[in-house]
């Protein structure tokens, strides 16, 4: 594979790059307290900006590291962060790698995500020569999983209660495309 770290992406409506220590506001704000979006995820609702500022140094310091992959979402129409899409898992051996997200539930049904995921979708396999690329969702966010699909991933199969969260077992959707499917949507 060829890491060559977060790179700068622009699409019609979004920018992702790197997150800033200054985006810690925005992420506060517009996801990271927002309990709709952390409802199904790995991480707690964050209590207070320090959460957020915390979390962002830590993602900042990884960025010398050329395998790590981790992007702000930005709307351009109003110039502020309202999500983040990241590799929360890579594999070298097997050039394959697990992809989140997530995004401000006041910016959901908008097509961001989508929009997001497939130019990130893009860019590892043009630019990263990854062969594989997954991403997961509790079944009980049946949105995601609409994300996915519009990103023309394939539904591999249901891991039972692999989650604790929230004082209970979830089970995760898990979807996947191929370098040689994505190929043929090009």
């Amino acid at each position: 594979m060829n890491h060559i770290g977060t790179k700068l992406i622009e699409t019609n409506r979004l920018i992702l790059r790197k997150f800033e220590i200054t985006d810690s506001e925005n992420m506060f704000k517009n996801w990271g307290s927002d309990s709709k979006v952390t409802k199904y995820l790995s991480w707690q609702t964050h209590k207070d900006i320090k959460d957020s500022e915390d979390i962002i140094n830590l993602w900042i310091s990884d960025y010398k590291d050329s395998s790590v992959y981790n992007w702000v979402i930005e709307l351009k129409e109003i110039n502020e962060v309202i999500g983040s899409i990241s590799l929360v898992k890579l594999d070298n051996v097997n050039k394959s790698c697990e992809i989140g997200y997530s995004i401000g539930s006041k910016y959901w049904n908008r097509g961001i995500t989508t929009e997001a995921f497939q130019n990130v979708i893009n860019f590892l396999f043009k630019g990263v020569g990854i062969n594989r690329i997954c991403a997961k969702h509790n079944i009980d966010n049946i949105a995601s999983g609409e994300v996915m699909k519009k990103c023309k991933m394939i539904y591999e199969g249901t891991l039972r209660e692999v989650q604790f969260r929230n004082d209970r077992f979830s089970s995760l959707a898990v979807y996947s495309i191929l370098r040689s499917e994505w190929l043929n949507t090009i």
